[in-house]
């Protein structure tokens, strides 16, 4: 039983840290987009 649980618990922290991996990058990539700022607002 000890066994079982053991596998299962290291399973799921796998499963958890690969999904926080891939939400930690795709939250990067969108983080460093940076839109032109349009000639209207460069006065500003």
């Amino acid at each position: 039983m000890k066994k079982i649980k053991y596998l299962l618990l290291t399973g799921l922290v796998t499963v958890l840290s690969i999904l926080a991996t891939v939400s930690a990058a795709s939250a990067c990539g969108f983080i460093h987009y940076q839109p032109k700022l349009p000639t209207s607002l460069q006065k500003y």
